[in-house]
This record gives C-alpha cells, structure tokens and sequence, in this order.
C-alpha cells in the first residue's frame, strides 16, 4: 500500500513541474516505481535548469552591481517569479537572502513554487524565519502543499514549527503525504506534537484518510504506536472511518503495524469494531499477515477480537503446511507472544489443535516452558491445557515436568488433576503426585 500512496505523491509533484493541473492525467504512471518518477522528476527539473545555465550566470553576476533593494525591483518588475527562481542557485546565498528580504511575500510564495531545493538549500537556510513563516501563510491559502512539502527538512527546526503555526490541520496532513523527504516526517510531527489528535480528526472529517495512511507507513514506530493511541481515545467514528479507509485502499499492511504496537486498551477498542469482524476484512487482514511479514503484529489484535473472528483466523492459519505453521509458532515463540498465540490455538478445531501441538516445534523444551511460564503468568492454564495436555509425550524431558510442578500451586485444582493423570499415564508417576496435591490457594 505504501508504494501505490507514495507514486501518487510524486505524479502530484510531477504534475506540478509540468504545469499539469489535472494530476489524474497522470494515475497510469502510479504502476511503476515511486522511485522511478522521482528520478524521472529530478532529471527533468536538471534539464529545466541546466538549459541556460551561462545566461543565468550572467544575470546572477549582473545582480551584484546594484544595491539589494534595487535589484529586488527589478526582479519583481523585469524578471518575474521564473527567471528568479531559474537565477537563484547562482547568486551568492547572502545577497539572495538581502534581494529577499526586499520581495513581498506573495512573490517570494510565487517563486518558491519554481525553486529547486537541491540547488538553493544554502539560500533557504539562512531566509529570516519571520519571511519563512509569511511565504508558508501565503502558499496554505493557495492550497499550494507541493511546495510547502518540498521544503521541509530544508529550512530550520525554528523556521518550520514556525511555519506550522500558520497552517491549519488539514494542511498539516497534505505537506505530510507531499514531503520531498520522507525521512523528515517524525522531526516535522515532533514539532507539532500537540496537534496530532486535530490532524488524526482532520483525516476523518475531510476525508484525507489516503494521506493519513501514508503517515502510518512513514513514520517510527514509536509514532505510529501514539497516533494509534489517539485514534482510538479519539472515538468509534475516527476508528470506523479509519477502518472503512484502509479496507477501501487494502492498507492492511499500513495498519497492522500499528497494531502491534498499540497499548492493550487501544487496541481492544478497535478490535471491538464490528467492521473489523467481516469475512472480506479478516480476509484481507490474513493475506497482509501471512503473506507480508506482518504474523507478529496481527497476534496482539487476534487476541482481543470477539471469539468468532477469532476462529476465522484460527482456522485460516490452520490451513498452513507443518512447515509453514512451525515457522509461525518460531516467530511467536522467539517473540514471546505466547500469550496471543494461546488463545488463538484454543480458538481452532480439535484435529487442527492436535496437529499444532504434535509438531517437533511444540516438543520443544523451552518452548513447552514458555508456554508454561506465559500460562501461569497471564492465567491461561484453561486455554493453555490443550495444548500442554497434547504436547506431552513419552518424550518429553522431565525439566518440563519439573516446570509444571513448580507452577502447580498457580494451576487450578481440576486442571492439575487431568495433568496428574496425563503425568501417571505417561509414567511420571512421582510429578504426578506433586500435581496431585490440592493447592492452598484454588
């Protein structure tokens, strides 16, 4: 999903450097590679600006005869916002900086919409953040968050929290999805970190879901984990729109991240959404699971769905070669998420469990104490039973048993029972005992 999101991004901003108005001309482009229009751009913007580089120089030099306020009316009356933003690069970084400072705002918001940042960042670095911040007003009014994206990551941290100020929410969301430099993205939300619930809310109410989802793929994770917190302290109408957006865009793979990294409460408010409970999202929901990488962030999600999506899922990873299930319970194990993994076994069928519990990975020393250690320790010795109970053969160390031993007092009475019988019928008759003995405490 990311990738469809960011080459929509860039045919806007190659719409824009070919003075093409309707992007949409361009939506045959968004099959190939964000990377390659960006190429694709970056070259022409070379070619634009490299075809008079000799005459620009000239210009450029002439500017230095005069004084900066004069050269600055001439620039406004002769030259217009074109040439300017063409000569530029070649003029030495302090006098551009003067020339500016004697331009008004709506021509220097005119010019930057021509500027290429590659070759002015020594120019845009040193611009007073008072001009900054009248040129930003001046190109949100227009709508213009093409060039507002262009420059972020450019000017200072001082200049851009400035700026931001000066823009509403909304805007705040479409310089995101249009920022030149992705990497920028946590320092720029840094800067506005008190405003993330009203740029969550602005998604929603102006239906800017598209460019929301390209902030979940472009951020830290620890950013994505607050923005997901937000959203769900925000209200079922944010999640259910939130929801609606990414089956729309199958971004299940955008959204699952951040499910992984959401706290518990969170995430059991969007995993109360009955649109997440349909066979078409579960569905979509598995496919980005199973087939992108994602089997460790759907597990905390799983464990809070209601019990019959939760089957669903069951019985879709049930489906699994032995092979391929294994390396799942691999993954669960060595991220000790047994705690999802559990209930989500129970939630299967009887044969599917017995066929979980009989793999060699289930057989497993330190995998049968993980499970025993996660069951005394989150209370799931009734989920966790089943697929102990199966896991336990004639092979099974002692250690393991030893184990179950030192967690019988936390073992319900009528659990460690059958666990005594399944310990006698496999001749570990002194574990049994021990298992047999009443707790104090059940």
């Amino acid at each position: 999903m990311s990738t469809l999101l960011l080459a929509r991004a860039e045919t806007t901003k190659l719409a824009r450097l070919l003075g093409i108005s309707d992007t949409d001309t361009l939506e045959f482009l968004t099959r190939l590679p964000p990377d390659t229009i960006r190429d694709f751009r970056e070259h022409a913007t070379d070619l634009l600006f490299d075809a008079d580089t000799a005459r620009l120089a000239k210009v450029a030099a002439a500017s230095r005869l005069v004084p900066a306020t004069l050269s600055a009316k001439i620039a406004e009356r002769a030259f217009g916002p074109v040439l300017c933003a063409a000569v530029a690069a070649a003029v030495e970084p302090a006098r551009a900086v003067d020339i500016a400072k004697a331009l008004p705002a709506p021509f220097l918001a005119e010019t930057a919409t021509r500027l290429d940042p590659r070759r002015t960042a020594d120019i845009l670095t040193r611009i007073p953040t008072h001009l900054i911040v009248d040129v930003a007003r001046v190109l949100a009014l227009r709508g213009d968050h093409v060039t507002l994206g262009r420059f972020v990551g450019t000017v200072g941290h001082d200049a851009m929290r400035a700026a931001a100020a000066v823009v509403t929410d909304a805007d705040l969301l479409r310089i995101g999805y249009l920022l030149e430099d992705k990497s920028t993205m946590d320092t720029l939300l840094a800067l506005v970190d008190d405003r993330l619930p009203g740029i969550i809310r602005a998604a929603h109410d102006q239906h800017l879901w598209s460019e929301g989802i390209d902030l979940l793929d472009t951020v830290a994770p620890a950013t994505r984990a607050r923005i997901g917190d937000l959203a769900a302290g925000l209200g079922d109408d944010i999640l259910d729109g939130l929801i609606a957006a990414v089956a729309d865009l199958n971004a299940w793979d955008s959204l699952l991240p951040v499910t992984g990294a959401m706290s518990p409460d969170s995430l059991a408010a969007l995993a109360r959404r009955p649109a997440v409970h349909t066979e078409p999202a579960l569905t979509a929901i598995m496919d980005a699971a199973l087939d992108q990488g994602l089997w460790l962030d759907l597990l905390p999600l799983a464990t809070h769905l209601p019990a019959e999506p939760r089957t669903v899922i069951a019985r879709r990873v049930a489906t699994k070669p032995d092979d391929e299930l294994a390396d799942l319970i691999h993954q669960a194990d060595a991220a000790d998420l047994w705690d999802a993994l559990i209930p989500l076994a129970l939630a299967m069928t009887d044969p599917d469990r017995r066929r979980m519990a009989e793999l060699p990975v289930m057989q497993d020393q330190a995998v049968l104490a993980k499970i025993i250690a996660t069951a005394a320790e989150h209370d799931l010795w009734s989920q966790a039973l089943p697929l102990v109970d199966i896991a336990l053969t004639p092979d099974t160390p002692n250690a393991v048993w030893d184990n179950l031993v030192q967690a019988c007092d936390e073992i319900p009475d009528h659990l460690r029972t059958l666990l005594a019988a399944r310990a006698r019928k496999l001749h570990h008759h002194t574990h049994a005992d021990h298992l047999d003995t009443p707790s104090p405490t059940n």
